[in-house]
């Protein structure tokens, strides 16, 4: 009877030694040669590499990512930092936005007035550039003058006065000064067209939301 009692003991020995722990999970990994491992510790060495933890009836209970390099690091922090000052931007373009609709509904009542202002910056350039035309064609009169006067010279068997060649090269860079000066204003006058042109339509859906 006594031999019975000590082999049952035994027998629960044993049992209660070969059942599974409540809450050792198993953690399953990779060894370096990409060989699946499992085991209740992860050993130090794949602690940052990919594994995955399950519960002692094979549950999955958590999935480990793989711990980031520093190259991954830095390339976060970056994209991260690119993309706020992206926002900012954007936050900071949408406000200049609103404050140049609010100027333009402040400057301008009705689309009449956006033209009678075009219509003014325009004339007042065409005064600029009439102006410009009339100087370059009397600096022109100026120079077939000179150089009429040298070929007086020339035809003569004179020698051409010193300062007359001056007087022709000064007269030539004038020339091309005030004719560069029309073009500038020409160009000027298409940039302020199309300027309107945007500033009229921006007024129009502005006039329709309100």
């Amino acid at each position: 009877m006594g031999d019975i009692c000590k082999c049952t003991g035994l027998s629960l020995v044993l049992a209660v030694l070969s059942a599974p722990v409540a809450g050792s999970d198993i953690k399953c990994w990779k060894n370096s040669d990409g060989v699946r491992e499992c085991g209740n510790i992860v050993p130090p060495e794949y602690a940052q590499t990919e594994h995955v933890e399950k519960s002692d009836t094979g549950m999955t209970l958590r999935t480990q990512t793989p711990a980031k390099t520093p190259e991954q690091v830095a390339a976060e922090r970056l994209a991260k930092e690119t993309q706020m000052k992206t926002d900012a931007a954007a936050s900071a373009a949408d406000k200049q936005r609103l404050a140049a609709d609010q100027v333009l509904l402040d400057t301008f009542s009705t689309e009449e007035d956006i033209q009678l202002a075009l219509s003014g910056q325009l004339s007042n350039i065409e005064s600029q550039i009439k102006v410009s035309t009339s100087q370059a064609v009397k600096l022109n009169k100026a120079l077939d003058q000179l150089i009429a006067q040298a070929a007086d010279h020339e035809r003569s068997g004179r020698p051409i006065p010193e300062d007359i060649p001056q007087r022709i090269a000064t007269l030539r860079e004038q020339i091309v000064n005030e004719q560069a000066f029309v073009t500038a204003k020409r160009t000027e006058q298409a940039m302020i067209k199309e300027k309107f042109a945007i500033a009229a339509s921006r007024f129009r859906e502005l006039r329709a939301d309100q």
